[in-house]
């Protein structure tokens, strides 16, 4: 059983359908067949005013079509239990054990009052168990019987009237067995039970919280938690694992880059942006206003200026000239 937020997997979709096929057309069939053998019946004349003149014979149709329909469902749960690996788990589930008959005891003993507790229930406790099996052997039974009356030409003279009659029997009391275990112990533990509030509504959505988990399937709710440790456990161990894996990958996938030094490259190969700062500004200058002059401007400006001493020694001959 699966765990979706706080609800926990009860019925698969698959396993939903199956189940409404089955309980639609085996109440039909319970109504129908009890309508031919007490057709004087309140609840038969009520069914016989809304369907009308024709009713007795839309009877045995609606019987043999939701007949055909159960028997259809019963192969298709045969297929799903043999070649599904949640049906198969299903019957390994349903299968009875020692337990159950442990805990058929402690249920009589809390019944009684001298157990306090009631026993604990894994998936399918021991009465969900014994309604199983006892749809198997009634869909098999009914399905036989019912077989025969329907064909009752055919294997007259196989079995002779004898034989109908015994058919005829068997399908009638099985049928009410069906009945009882069905609209009596069935739909009180999913409709009227007291442990559980309102219906057990796992059969349409194929839910259950966990209240209710921790209620009916107490020992099922432990496995799903332990194995979701155990899951989370596993995964991360995982992870662990393969995170190696991942960054070689990863370091694969990296370009190759030139492993040879900026520095070790001439310095006519380098960029100008990978320049030494002194050597990208050698021929600059500042300026007193902050600017930079390059030094070739500096050379244009002082080229044809004289020294001082020589400017010096032209302005002492002029000024001797002039006194002269």
């Amino acid at each position: 059983m699966s765990s979706h937020a706080d609800k926990y997997l009860r019925m698969s979709l698959n396993e939903r359908i199956q189940h409404i096929l089955l309980f639609s057309s085996f109440l039909t069939l319970i109504i129908t067949g009890f309508w031919l053998k007490f057709p004087e019946a309140w609840w038969v004349a009520w069914i016989k005013g809304i369907i009308g003149p024709n009713a007795f014979a839309a009877r045995a149709n609606i019987h043999r079509t939701a007949s055909v329909i159960m028997i259809a469902a019963a192969l298709y749960h045969v297929f799903y239990i043999s070649f599904f690996s949640r049906g198969r788990q299903l019957v390994k589930d349903f299968w009875f054990k020692k337990q159950d008959a442990l805990d058929l005891v402690h249920s009589l003993s809390y019944l009684i009052g001298k157990q306090k507790d009631k026993p604990k229930f894994g998936r399918f406790s021991y009465i969900e168990k014994m309604e199983y099996w006892a749809v198997v052997w009634g869909t098999v039974i009914m399905g036989m019987t019912g077989g025969v009356l329907w064909f009752e030409n055919t294997f007259m003279n196989i079995i002779r009237p004898e034989g109908m009659y015994v058919a005829t029997t068997i399908h009638y009391y099985e049928a009410i067995l069906a009945s009882l275990a069905i609209l009596v112990w069935h739909f009180y533990f999913v409709f009227l039970n007291p442990d559980i509030k309102g219906m057990n509504k796992a059969w349409v959505t194929g839910y259950l919280t966990k209240e209710e988990m921790e209620e009916e399937h107490p020992l099922e709710l432990d496995e799903i938690e332990k194995k979701k440790i155990t899951d989370s456990s596993e995964a991360i161990k995982k992870e662990k694992e393969s995170a190696p894996e991942k960054k070689s990958e990863y370091l694969k996938d990296l370009k190759p880059v030139d492993e040879k030094p900026i520095e070790d490259k001439p310095v006519d190969e380098r960029p100008v942006d990978e320049k030494p700062i002194d050597e990208k500004h050698a021929d600059e200058k500042p300026e007193p206003n902050g600017g930079i002059v390059k030094k070739e401007k500096i050379k244009q400006k002082t080229e044809g200026v004289k020294p001082k001493e020589e400017l010096e020694s032209e302005v002492t001959i002029k000024n001797d000239n002039q006194q002269k």
